[in-house]
């Protein structure tokens, strides 16, 4: 990894628990250190390459939306694209979706 930047998510199993941008190999390393608070709840990363790193922020920012809000508060960045970034939709009713029917459960004959 070296001196390569990008974003990575640090995670317990297949839950991420904590989003972060820079340096990738310092800041793993960092947050593996003993005594850190976050050192004793992930086991697993993953790290993302940003091939345009104007774009770390945004990305960040997005997949820190995609965390539960308890899990977010770990993270010192709130997720916020800022008021420019915001679009107000054109129209304000709600879509009602429609959920496919479910077909009917086979019933099993009994075997003597």
């Amino acid at each position: 990894m070296g001196k390569r930047t990008g974003l990575y998510v640090l995670a317990n199993g297949s839950m991420p628990l904590y989003i972060g941008k820079g340096r990738v190999a310092k800041r793993i390393n960092t947050h593996a250190r003993p005594g850190k608070t976050k050192s004793a709840y992930w086991n697993y990363f993953s790290w993302f390459e940003v091939l345009k790193p104007a774009d770390e922020g945004e990305l960040e920012c997005l997949l820190l939306q995609t965390l539960p809000f308890y899990v977010r508060s770990l993270n010192k960045q709130t997720g916020s694209l800022g008021k420019d970034n915001r679009r107000k939709p054109e129209d304000y009713q709600p879509l009602a979706v429609e959920f496919p029917k479910l077909l009917p459960k086979k019933k099993r004959r009994r075997q003597r």
